[in-house]
């Protein structure tokens, strides 16, 4: 199979230290996807531990957080390469723009990869290197963890130096691999979502034998942030213990603590998510994300993750709300897109998020690309004058069929954020900040409602919103 470049843009997406990422595009059926390439041919042991390692994670497929290997293309040159689901970016992307991660966005990324960790040892399969590179996202916001296996890393090592920061110090003294050294991967990785940086940051001027003996002697430093549960943070911290055996033994088990401690009340959630609804089924989804909320007495986590799409969230017992509701049967194309405007006292939560309770929102998008959460700003004090007429006004959209041209005007510096909710899609963010355009990609055959919100660090304006195809955007 030939790869194509993408929408005509360079195929190329990352150069890590050993393999290259291209994106690609089926040319038979039209579909995206990517291609990790190596830098040369592999020999038939090698290969057939690839395969088996393939077909034991292929048996866990059902675990949406396990990115699975689709194919394995080899080309005339001699370079092969394994093909994948195209996401849009890494969380070490996310962490190199500055981004920092809330609680209940770590927690989500905890409950991902944990449940991914426990799908693939419960078919003997390591990862054998978890950090933020591989930890990617899709364009719905979730969370996967990608490149498990032990197979290339045996047939192409890497420097050793290369993400150090996330390496169990087993790994570095005697390159020892095991269920243990991933669940080290995975507290570093929580760990410099919630902190910004890694377990152990690299300093100027530093040697790699002295970065080395950090990992090897030198305890973690704990995590100050008074808004961190202790049950998060402490668990984080005995993920990175230093002897593997100090290391809590069942990840599963893990993965059952993030969630529970992501539900309002703390209850456990136990079984499989609940199933999308496929290309035949039709169903009608309620999107209150504005709906009018009270502002809690304590600051708000400054991020909150998307959920997956149509995933049905029980209410918090106060301060709360079901945000995405699923109901079966057809849709009834007389009902109007529910819209009503989110009550705001806390400017600067617009940008991280547009969250005063804990909610469930769309990812955030900037310059077209989905993100899962947007960077942290802490709200600001409450204004005490009154908010001055900023004359805040959105264009009527400009249909393309395949995108939606947004245009507004407004008086001041302000920062702005376009919320988008469609027929039966998850609502979004769109992050503008300071610009006064902005082109959103949509699905020709859906309605939508825009909406416009903009804050100049005190005060929040929001616009009515605006529909597109027909759609009401009901109060």
């Amino acid at each position: 199979m030939s790869i194509e470049t993408t929408a005509g843009a360079p195929g190329l997406l990352a150069q890590g230290p050993v393999a290259t990422v291209y994106a690609g595009r089926d040319p038979a059926t039209g579909n995206d996807f990517a291609v990790k390439m190596f830098p040369g041919s592999v020999d038939r042991e090698t290969s057939a531990w690839l395969e088996r390692e393939r077909k034991a994670l292929a048996a866990v497929r059902a675990t949406r957080s396990v990115l699975q290997i689709d194919d394995v293309m080899a080309y005339p040159d001699g370079r092969w390469g394994l093909r994948r689901e195209l996401c849009p970016g890494s969380l070490a992307g996310l962490l190199d723009s500055g981004a920092r991660l809330g609680v209940p966005d770590v927690l989500a990324l905890g409950a991902a990869v944990a449940s991914a960790l426990a799908a693939a040892h419960g078919v003997d399969v390591l990862h054998g290197g978890v950090s933020p590179h591989n930890v990617l996202y899709r364009a719905s916001g979730e969370f996967v963890l990608a490149d498990f296996g032990v197979a290339l890393r045996r047939r192409f090592p890497r420097d050793p130096m290369y993400a150090v920061e996330y390496t169990a110090p087993e790994t570095l003294r005697d390159d020892t691999l095991s269920p243990a050294s991933d669940l080290y991967g995975l507290g570093a990785v929580l760990y410099a979502a919630l902190t910004g940086t890694p377990p152990f940051p690299r300093h100027t001027g530093q040697q790699p034998g002295e970065r080395i003996l950090q990992v090897l002697r030198e305890p973690v430093a704990p995590i100050q942030d008074t808004s961190v549960p202790r049950e998060l943070a402490g668990t984080i911290l005995r993920l990175l213990a230093k002897d593997p055996a100090d290391r809590p033994q069942d990840v599963a088990s893990l993965a059952r603590l993030f969630t529970k401690l992501r539900r309002p009340g703390g209850e456990v959630v136990t079984g499989e998510s609940p199933d999308l609804p496929g290309e035949e089924e039709e169903v009608d989804v309620e999107f209150d994300d504005f709906a009018e909320v009270s502002r809690p007495a304590a600051p708000p986590s400054p991020v909150h993750r998307a959920q997956p799409p149509v995933q049905v969230v029980q209410a918090p017992p106060s301060g709360g709300r079901t945000l995405i509701r699923e109901f079966s049967g057809p849709l009834k194309r007389e009902r109007g897109i529910p819209w009503r405007p989110i009550a705001l006292t806390g400017a600067g939560v617009l940008i991280a998020g547009l969250a005063v309770v804990p909610l469930v929102l769309g990812p955030a998008q900037v310059g077209g690309q989905a993100l899962p959460v947007a960077a942290s700003v802490p709200p600001p004090s409450p204004a005490s004058a009154p908010a001055p007429d900023v004359k805040l006004a959105l264009a009527p959209p400009q249909d393309q069929s395949d995108h939606v041209q947004l245009t507004w005007t407004a008086e001041g510096e302000l920062d702005f954020v376009v919320i988008m909710a469609g027929e039966r899609l998850e609502p979004k963010q769109l992050v503008a900040h300071r610009q006064r355009a902005l082109e959103i990609p949509v699905d020709p055959a859906r309605r939508y409602c825009f909406q416009l919100r903009a804050t100049d660090g005190r005060h929040v304006y929001t616009t009515d919103p605006v529909p597109i195809r027909g759609a009401r955007c009901n109060p």
